[in-house]
């Protein structure tokens, strides 16, 4: 006699189409330390916004920098 199977259901974070990214969680999409997000955001090879004291990076950026590679 086996136990059921426990199912668990993990929320999973759905941001709206076009809304900006968190540097760290632009890192995780595209594979990349946050530390070398940074790196190319100070060369200026990705542009970023301020929204308040936080920095973010526009959806079409991360999009940009997904097909072309950072």
């Amino acid at each position: 006699m086996h136990p059921e199977p426990i199912s668990v259901s993990v929320p999973t974070l759905t941001r709206p189409p076009g809304s900006p990214w968190p540097v760290t969680e632009a890192a995780k999409f595209l594979s990349v330390s946050k530390r070398h997000l940074f790196r190319q955001i100070d060369a200026n090879r990705v542009k970023t916004i301020l929204i308040g004291r936080r920095r973010l990076i526009p959806d079409a950026e991360v999009q940009r920098i997904a097909s072309e590679g950072c």
